[in-house]
Order: C-alpha cells, then structure tokens, then sequence
C-alpha cells in the first residue's frame, strides 16, 4: 500500500489488527519519522458508536503526555472506498507485547514481574490524575520495547472518570476484556480508578502464572467468576518461593484483586509502591496487612479467644455503623493499606458474623447479663449515629457509608493537589460527630490536581513564554533547549513539551526549545571539481551558488573559486563560484625553438593560433651562428595565462659580428 494520508503519512503494511481497526507503518515525509497509523475498520466507519468511542480514543490519549503511554501525534479524517474514515497517528513502537512474552518466553519472576509493571502503575496514575480511566488493561496493551521501555497502549474504551456513567458505557453493558474485567465493571457498574488496579492485578497474575486467574468456555462464563469466585492464590503456580515470598507475591496480587473497590489498592502508585517493595524483595505493604482466610473463623470453641467483648465497647471504624453487604460483594482477606487506616468497610464480614455468635453464645450463657446491658445500652442510643471516618475513602464508598447509617449526602468538589482525584477530603459535620438520622453530610472530593490546558508558546521568546506559563497556572522548565532553525528567528520558541492544548495539572512544568537561528555551515572546498560535482556539495549543505563563467586555463566546466570556501557562513547564504570557461591556457616555454617548432608546442598547450599569430619583434643579434632565427625571447613569458586565441609577440636571434665589438 503506498496511499498518502493528509498529504504527510506514506501508509507501510499493516502491523496489527484489533476489534475495530487496524494499525498500519508509516512514514511520516514532512518530518521523516517513523509513525505508527490506527483506522477504523471500513465495515464499522458508518457505525456513529465506534467513531465515536475512536474519537474518545484519540482525545483521551492526546491529553496525555507521559514515557509509559504511546504517543499520540495527530488525528483526521480521510476518504477510503467512499467511506469517511478517521484516523489517528501514533508513536511506532518497536518490541513485543506483554501478552507475547509470556506466552513465548513463559512466566516473569516475581522480581522481573513487579519491575515490569512498575512503569504501568506510574502511567496509569498520570491518567487517573488527568481524569481518565483506561478500563481495559490487559497484557496485550502492555507493549516492552527493544529497548526495555514498557508502553500502554489503546484507550479506547477510555473514558474521564467524572463521566463513567454516561449513556454509551450504559448502553454498551460490559465493555472490557472478560479476563481482566472488575467486578463492578462486570455488573455494569460504575467504574472508577481501582477499577484499572483491579485489572493490573489480573495481567500480574497472569505475568507471575502464565495463567490468567479465571478462565471458562465463555466471557459471560469469566465475568461471573470475577464477581463471585476467588481465584487461585498465585504463589500456587510459582515455583521456588520462600513462604515469605509467597505471602508477598499473594498479599499484592489478591490485594489488586480484590472484590470490593474500597478492599483495593486505592491507587495506582499505592500498587506501585508495593511493586518497588516486591521488586527489592522488601516486605510489602499488603503482606503487613496480610490475614489468613482460615483465620478468619476459629475452629476452636473458645469465643473469648476469639473476641474479647471489650473490644465491642472500643471506638473506631468498627463501630460506627452497622455492616450491610453492599452491591453483592464480599470483602477481602487482603486488607490493603486504606483498610488498615481504618477506612469503613459496608460489607458484613466472616469476623463479624462470628462476633455476632459469640454475642448469641454469651446471652444465653454465664455471659447473658453484661451482653444484655451491651445491647440494652445500644437500643437507647440508635437515633444517633457517629459520622464514620472518611478522609480518602472513594466518594462512592463513602456515600454507600453514610446512607447506611440514614444519612442524607451532599457531595461538593474542591481542587486539592494532595488528595487523589475522587477521594474525600473532609465532611461536615467531621468524623466522629454524633448526629441524628435523616441529617445532611457534606462530602467534600477531591477534583484532584486541577487541570489547565499548555498554552501556545511558538514564535515567543523565553521571558514572554514564562509569563504566559505562569497566568496558566504552569512552569518554565529551567532546563532550554537550543536548536538552530531556518525558519524561526534566533531566541523564538521552535517546539514545547507537552504541546500546545494538552491538558495537564496546574504547577506542572513545560519544558522549550528555543532557536538560536540559522545554522553556521562551513562552505567546502571544491576548487578544482568539475561543477556538477561541486554543485552537489554546495546545495546539500544548503548553500545558493551564484556561478559565474569566468577565462581560466583549466578544462572547461572546472570550478577555479569560491567565496568563503574552508569558512563557516550561515545556512542558505549565496556563494560565488567561478567556473572555467575553457578559453585560456598556460603559455609554455617556447624559447630557442624554431618558429615552427613554437607553434606546434602552443598549440600542444591549447593555443588555437597559427605562425601568424606569432609577433615578431626587434631581432636579438647573436654571434652563434646556430641560434640564427631562434626565439630569442616571448612576451607573455612561460606560465601566463592567456586566451586561446590571442597573439604572442616573439624575437628571434639574428646572426651579427658587429656584436663581438657592441655586445648588447
């Protein structure tokens, strides 16, 4: 294929092929790089749902500029089969998939895994941070260059975390791939951040096992063991660890995974940092955590063991609500940090239900009597309830919380660049205030770092562009490239990055090239090249030549001169080169020969006249009768340049005795 698209992008062959398009190599001939092309598929090009989600692919990936995510460099339309097919220009990115390296190599070890993914985790967090989820992270969007660079690639299902629900993820169901999908997500659901860790959890599972951690004969088959099923502990199917890697590896990946969003890492970099702790085989944050599913329920009859019953009195998280399982989930074993901070849970858990029996026990043994005042005392108080901890528990999680317990929610957003992106910030009334039933909390959420938009700063030089920077809300990069260029005057801004219209958060920094105008070229020599030759020299370099044909000994066409030849000029300037015109030759030594003899040897050197030409001037007397009609002398004299056919003055000698006596 050697269509041209946009009039820049020469289409190679196809590299990749997808649900609904294609991946083509190209050329991108304005600037000369390599570029990768993603289309629509012709058969989907007329559907507005699939332009519609490329259009969002596009837009999401555009607003985001960062190592670990493919580059977007352009998007447009084109004209294919009559069909308007839009188009989007990537970053080509040389390596092999996650997916493919697994497959073919076979699994990662935990170190090499966690290193792996590390980059996703940072990529994944400036997204949630800029407002997008990927929602569908899967090894096959994991690209590991040639060079050890891990890339994300396609979000296509993308969407900005303030519009999870809007009406084309409803009307799409589940959108995802099944083996990598959220419980939420499955349920159709709303999805939010974590949802994307949940999915990171599955493609490390599947990176440590070389399995992924639900399999069945269909999607629905999968999506249903992800909402109800608890997979395989993934230290199961690695060979060689030690039980303490083993609790590692296993607290992190069933951590990731784990039903409910609020049991989750509650952010990406909170992943990554176990990963960095995994990676250097530190104990990670999730094992500290770490609680056996078979403790949850002692197999010995000894309730006091279990629960002491003063802990039921004690404040905290525990006893701020009553627990209700909530959206059909059941909690994790896995207690991620949010939970060990004493984040409020919704769902009843196996150790509740167990302190509820030993509750039953004690009523109804030695014990009935104190657990009778207990719960007499609570039914006293149960119009009033206490406003749970919320602080960077997830808006949906809190607001679940506070309906629980009766309460009505208003939820207000406010810019904060120390609280992640959907997480709260405070409430009104605070936590651990006692309030009646049917009262309005106040929810404060973060919008996380707010976002502004890099403004143009091409054609500005560097103390304009700080300014405009500085009203955006954003930096100069104290780090300025410099860069010659024959079209933007010296100091002008030639290129910035992130590019003009992308969205970032405020304070964040922009770094610029500036030019240092037109580039000093040094002119070559080539004197005494022929001039097509010489020709190719000078105009590769950017030079204009401005040739003159001048008269000159050497062979016609030969350069004799140019201006500035050996020197450094200014790209593009003009240089005058001076090029033989082949009429002149060098006049040789034609003394003591004949006068025949001097014409046969002028015109051996390139004379054209005849013994006509040749000029004879006063005689030189001799007293040699053998040098009788010898030249005697020549004006021009051996060496002079002269044309070609132009006469030569001579003297010959002339036998005289009188030059014995008057000798000259």
């Amino acid at each position: 294929m050697n269509d041209v698209i946009a009039g820049r992008y020469e289409l190679g062959e196809v590299i990749g092929t997808g649900g609904m398009s294609e991946v083509y190599s190209a050329t991108d001939t304005l600037l000369g790089r390599e570029v990768a092309i993603k289309m629509l598929r012709a058969d989907l090009a007329r559907d507005v749902n699939f332009r519609e989600r490329f259009r969002r692919e596009a837009q999401n990936s555009g607003k985001l500029n960062h190592p670990a995510i493919v580059a977007v460099y352009d998007t447009g339309e084109t004209e294919r089969a009559g069909i308007s097919t839009p188009y989007i220009v990537m970053e080509r990115v040389h390596g092999r998939t996650l997916r493919d390296i697994v497959r073919e190599d076979g699994p990662l070890s935990p170190t090499e895994a966690a290193q792996t993914l590390l980059p996703v985790c940072q990529a994944l967090q400036f997204s949630h941070d800029a407002g997008i989820i990927h929602r569908d992270i899967k090894p096959a969007n994991v690209m590991i260059t040639n060079t050890g660079t891990v890339k994300i690639m396609d979000f296509g299902i993308a969407r900005a975390l303030d519009d999870a629900t809007s009406a084309m993820t409803q009307t799409s169901a589940v959108i995802g791939t099944a083996q990598y999908l959220s419980p939420e997500q499955a349920r159709g659901k709303l999805a939010d951040a974590r949802s994307d860790v949940y999915a990171l959890g599955c493609v490390l599972y599947e990176t440590l096992t070389g399995r992924p951690p639900f399999e069945g004969e269909t999607p629905f088959a999968v999506a249903y063991q992800h909402v109800q099923e608890d997979p395989a502990k993934p230290s199961e199917f690695v060979s060689d660890l030690t039980p303490t890697a083993a609790v590692n590896v296993d607290a992190v990946v069933l951590t990731a995974m784990a039903k409910h969003p609020g049991d989750r890492y509650q952010t990406a970099m909170d992943m990554g940092a176990d990963l960095e702790r995994l990676a250097r085989h530190a104990v990670t944050e999730a094992a500290r955590h770490y609680v056996s599913p078979a403790s949850l329920i002692s197999q010995e009859p000894n309730p006091t063991t279990i629960v002491p019953i003063t802990q039921l009195d004690q404040p905290g998280p525990a006893s701020a609500a009553p627990h209700a399982e909530v959206d059909g989930y059941e909690h994790s074993a896995f207690a991620g940090p949010a939970h060990a901070a004493g984040e409020e849970r919704s769902g009843m858990s196996k150790a509740m239900k167990a302190v509820l029996a030993v509750l039953a026990v004690l009523v109804l043994g030695v014990g009935g009597a104190f657990a009778y005042d207990f719960v007499s005392n609570s039914s006293k108080n149960r119009s009033l309830v206490n406003i749970p901890k919320l602080e960077k528990s997830s808006q949906q999680d809190a607001v679940n919380q506070l309906e629980q317990l009766g309460l009505q929610v208003n939820v207000i957003e406010e810019a904060n660049p120390d609280v992640p992106r959907g997480k709260v910030i405070r409430t009104n009334p605070t936590s651990g205030s006692s309030v009646q039933k049917n009262t309005t909390v106040t929810v404060v959420v973060s919008s996380g770092k707010e976002v502004t938009e890099v403004p143009d700063l091409a054609r500005k030089n560097t103390a304009d562009a700080a300014k405009i920077l500085e009203e955006a809300g954003l930096q100069l990069d104290s780090t300025v490239r410099e860069e010659s260029s024959d079209s933007v005057p010296n100091g002008e801004i030639i290129e910035q990055t992130p590019s003009a219209g992308s969205q970032v958060s405020r304070g964040s920094k922009v770094v610029i090239t500036v030019s240092t105008g037109v580039q000093n070229v040094r002119v070559p020599v080539v004197t005494g090249m022929k001039w097509d030759q010489a020709e190719g020299n000078l105009t590769s370099l950017g030079f204009v030549p401005d040739v003159r044909t001048v008269d000159a000994p050497e062979p016609a066409g030969t350069v004799v001169g140019v201006s500035d030849e050996g020197t450094e000029i200014p790209k593009g300037s003009t240089v005058t080169v001076k090029v033989s015109n082949g009429q002149m030759f060098n006049v040789p030594n034609i003394t003591r020969l004949t006068v025949a003899d001097a014409v046969r040897a002028l015109n051996a050197a390139g004379w054209t006249g005849t013994a006509s030409k040749l000029t004879q001037g006063e005689r030189v007397p001799t007293v040699s009768l053998s040098d009788q009609n010898l030249i005697a002398s020549q004006v021009p004299t051996t060496g002079t340049p002269l044309r070609k056919d132009a006469p030569i003055e001579i003297h010959l000698y002339e036998f005289s005795l009188s030059a014995l006596t008057n000798p000259r």
